[in-house]
């Protein structure tokens, strides 16, 4: 019995210098980093819904491991935003913390952004990660980001902007958004785009134009393929890939259902400009796959619209 309350005793007194300190103040953590020369991590969380966070939680930041690691690069902060709001000390921190996530651009749980001191974005993952090996690849990108930034800013000029371009393409593509006043700041000192940034912001403007036009087109199919098709030649590179996306799922729906309405072998036939269509915003090492789905489609009509009659009967 006393052998039993003396290792409780040890471990009571133990365990704490093996549990990492997480704040939930991002301003506090944020001050509290400048005078300790750290960056801030950022847990972006639900704690008591998302299984990825709480892997993450258990098998990661939990452990004495990654107290070690962390101790002396990071402040840590959770953000948490769970379905029972008593975890954070009620409604109106629950609203605070989906505020910051709303801020922060965080679309999917769980979201670990790194910041400097004063509030740069400098990289992080999103998503669940298995082991501290695992995660500390993202976190010592961030932070290597954090110290070719710190050096960045004593150039000038174009040896500047080009310092800060290096560290705005290896911030993460989702969390590159966050980024935009550096990219700025390279733009205003490579009046001759030799960094690309000022491509990247007219990229930028383009897609949040046509997402306005999309929106305004509503349930018009045609008028938003026209939108998607104006764009295209303007963007490059996953925004490319984004406005492909979206124009393939609409062919894909038009023929769905044009598909429906078929009554002869005629009018599937006629489908074919948009299959065509659709087969071209396909990545280019399926497109060979897809055709021969295609050309099998539209070789016999007749098998096809019996096929699609049988579907439909269902």
């Amino acid at each position: 019995m006393f052998k039993n309350l003396l290792i409780a005793g040890l471990a009571a007194i133990v365990m704490p210098a093996f549990a990492a300190e997480w704040m939930t103040d991002l301003e506090a953590a944020k001050t509290k980093a400048a005078a300790e020369k750290k960056a801030v991590l950022v847990d972006f969380t639900g704690s008591d819904w998302c299984g990825y966070c709480i892997r993450l939680k258990k098998n990661v930041f939990d452990t004495p491991e990654f107290e070690t690691y962390a101790a002396d690069k990071f402040v840590l902060v959770e953000i948490d935003v769970p379905n029972d709001v008593s975890r954070v000390g009620g409604a109106e921190n629950a609203a605070k913390n989906r505020a910051l996530c709303e801020q922060y651009q965080v679309s999917g749980f769980p979201t670990i952004m790194v910041l400097s001191a004063d509030g740069k974005v400098l990289g992080g993952f999103v998503g669940g990660q298995s082991n501290l090996q695992s995660t500390m690849v993202p976190l010592d990108a961030a932070l290597a980001n954090g110290n070719k930034l710190a050096e960045a800013q004593k150039l000038q000029g174009a040896e500047k902007a080009r310092a800060l371009m290096a560290v705005y393409s290896n911030i993460p593509s989702d969390m590159q958004p966050l980024a935009a006043p550096m990219l700025n700041e390279v733009a205003a000192l490579d009046p001759e785009n030799v960094t690309g940034a000022q491509s990247i912001l007219q990229e930028g403007t383009v897609m949040n134009d046509t997402l306005q036009a999309l929106m305004a087109c509503g349930r018009n199919a045609d008028a938003a393929l026209a939108v998607i098709n104006n764009a295209l030649p303007k963007v490059s590179g996953a925004n490319k890939d984004t406005l492909l996306q979206a124009k393939f799922d609409i062919l894909r729906s038009k023929i769905a259902q044009a598909e429906r309405a078929a009554k002869t072998e005629e009018d599937l036939l006629a489908l074919k400009p948009l299959l065509l269509e659709m087969v071209n915003c396909v990545p280019e090492q399926y497109r060979p796959a897809v055709m021969k789905n295609v050309e099998k489609y539209l070789a016999n009509p007749a098998a096809t619209l019996k096929a699609l009659k049988a579907r439909n009967n269902k």
